[in-house]
Formats: structure tokens, C-alpha cells, sequence
């Protein structure tokens, strides 16, 4: 498509699933020296690299993450979006960065508009107290996964059914991850979430302690979790 509307146009694909190792380093030497003028890229564009002559970018559909349960995905898309737009102008020439969203009214993507970083660290600030997300509370991921389907759900339904009540932390799911297959294992999540006063591993200790995973069932707990898919 690109090479339909661009004709002419040195391209170059930048993908860790297209290019790795000796090539991927050569690519990224040749980007930055000006052999090529069209570079379509993941996010590992953004990576640091310095592109002399790079004068614009374009990001499509920039506000995916937001729509996710990702409770860090206003956090992510921000960092993602201020690393990319950088990649720009860092020569001799300015640069601009187009950004395509569904959601511009968006606080983070006004605060992008606007350069106000302050602006959206506060905005995201409040919106992580008042729903007693980290820093202001803490959360735990609890993860199954298995080689066969039913047998996976069933011990998830059977975690499930073992869940303590407890009024100051609460277990959501389960859910499916959002990732739910992963080289051929199905996965399933709980979160657990409670205030920063809470004894969270004890908590989930004294919930799982009869829970044995069998044949291929795994589980996986992981305390203040970075990666929620």
C-alpha cells in the first residue's frame, strides 16, 4: 500500500517479527544515515534511535491502549506517543508528528497537544487515587494457564469459588487474558486489589494454599504486576 501511494520511495520495514539481529542492526544504520526516506515501524522505532533525518511521524490509531484493561495504558500510550513524536526533527531540520486518534477531547491526548506533561501526570494522579490504583493501592495478578481448555476452566472456576471475602480487598474476575492462547496454553486471570495497609501476599497465601495445579495447569501469581495482558 505504502509503495501504491508513495511510488519511488525507499522503504524500510522496522518489526523485531520481520527483522532481527545483524540485519535489524543494519537497517537501523541505514535509516539513520539517509538511505532510506519511508520507515514503517512498531513501536520499536521509538526506541532511542536517533534518525538524523527523520522529519515526520505519523502514528496510526495511537489511542488503542486506552481502551484496554491495562490500568497503566494511559501511562504506557503517553510514554509510547512523547518517544515517537521525539524520533522526529533531531537534526538540522524541525519536525512535526501527526497523531491519529478517535477519543482527541481524551485528557492525554489534549495534555500531548498541548506538551503538557505536568497537566496529565496530575489528571492521571487523581484518577489512580480515587480508584485506589498504585501508587495509592496495590494490586496482584493471579494466572492460570493449561494445555486443555475445559480442564483450565474448571480449576479456575474452582479458585474462584474458594475467594475469601474480605470488604478491603476485592477480587476481580476471573477473565480470560487479553492474550488468552500463548503457544498453545490457555490463559486466565484474576486481579486482586486492596490499600496499600493490606498484607496482599498473606491475603492470596490464604487463598491458594489448597489450590495444587495438576498435568498441565500452571499457576502464577505476580504481587504489583507491570504487564496486565
Amino acid at each position: 500500500e505504502s509503495a501504491r501511494r508513495f511510488p519511488g520511495a525507499r522503504i524500510a520495514i522496522l518489526s523485531s517479527d520481520l527483522a532481527r539481529g545483524v540485519y535489524l542492526r543494519d537497517v537501523i544504520r541505514d535509516v539513520a544515515r539517509g538511505d532510506y526516506n519511508l520507515v514503517i515501524g512498531t513501536q520499536l522505532v521509538a526506541k532511542g534511535h536517533h534518525f538524523p533525518f527523520l522529519t515526520f511521524v505519523g502514528v496510526v490509531d495511537a489511542d488503542l491502549a486506552l481502551e484496554s484493561s491495562d490500568p497503566r495504558g494511559g501511562e504506557r500510550t503517553w510514554a509510547m506517543m512523547a518517544q515517537v513524536a521525539g524520533r522526529s526533527g533531531r537534526g538540522e531540520k524541525p519536525g512535526r508528528a501527526l497523531v491519529q486518534t478517535h477519543m482527541p477531547e481524551h485528557p492525554l491526548m489534549q495534555a500531548l497537544k498541548h506538551g503538557d506533561r505536568e497537566g496529565y501526570l496530575a489528571q492521571e494522579k487523581l484518577i489512580r487515587e480515587n480508584a485506589g490504583l498504585p501508587p495509592y493501592g496495590r494490586l496482584a495478578a493471579v494466572i492460570i494457564s493449561g494445555g486443555d481448555p475445559a480442564e483450565t476452566e474448571r480449576f479456575v472456576r474452582q479458585i474462584a469459588s474458594a475467594a475469601p471475602a474480605g470488604e478491603a480487598v476485592a477480587i476481580l474476575g476471573p477473565a480470560q487474558a487479553p492474550i488468552h492462547i500463548v503457544r498453545g496454553r490457555h490463559r486466565w486471570r484474576f486481579l486482586v486489589k486492596a490499600p496499600r495497609e493490606v498484607d496482599i501476599q498473606a491475603f492470596i497465601r490464604q487463598w491458594l494454599k489448597d489450590m495444587k495445579p495438576r498435568g498441565s495447569l500452571q499457576l502464577h501469581i505476580d504481587v504489583d504486576p507491570y504487564n496486565f495482558l
